[in-house]
């Protein structure tokens, strides 16, 4: 036999399938976190640092600044961006053609046509409702990068002005 039918036949075996829980009993959520809450415990005593990971999740828009100095085309992009990232027009359109025209046969093929219509419809809605999600994702990140941005030019400008004080005082000392 093989490499590869031995392997098939292996892969095959009941001991490797994966294993279905139908007990009430049990729950399998519970179990998972458990485990993962261990994972990570033992991660910690064996000195692994966890990654931090800034969490927007669905921020909202920030509001322009009117404290410090900020470019308007980024936050009208921002604007505009928060208010289309969902909408997708994705309704049926259909025109008339010659062909449902055609007496019988006309009436049929529009029946045809419009079934066909709403079964790619059906898929691109799949599709477009994914990509809706990931738009939400996005621009929640966006606007959170955008508030922790403001608040970092915030803190440069404070620290410019404390630098701008310290200098014009150790400038006032060395003269003195």
């Amino acid at each position: 036999m093989s490499n590869y039918n031995e392997k098939a036949a292996r892969d095959n075996l009941p001991s490797n399938n994966l294993i279905e829980i139908h007990d009430p009993e049990i729950d399998q959520e519970a179990i998972m976190a458990e485990i993962r809450r261990r994972i990570q415990e033992r991660r910690h005593e064996l000195g692994y640092l966890q990654p931090q990971f800034s969490t927007f999740g669905g921020a909202p828009l920030p509001g322009r600044p009117d404290d410090i100095p900020y470019d308007p085309d980024y936050f009208d992009h921002l604007e505009l961006a928060n208010e289309l990232y969902l909408q997708v027009p994705t309704e049926v359109d259909l025109q008339a053609s010659p062909a449902t025209r055609v007496p019988v046969l006309g009436s049929m093929w529009a029946m045809i046509r419009e079934q066909a219509h709403g079964l790619a419809l059906y898929y691109v809605n799949r599709n477009v409702s994914h990509q809706a999600g990931v738009n939400r994702e996005i621009m929640g990140v966006l606007n959170g990068m955008t508030a922790i941005n403001l608040e970092q030019q915030r803190a440069i400008i404070r620290l410019q002005e404390e630098v701008d004080t310290l200098r014009s005082q150790l400038e006032a000392l060395e003269e003195g």
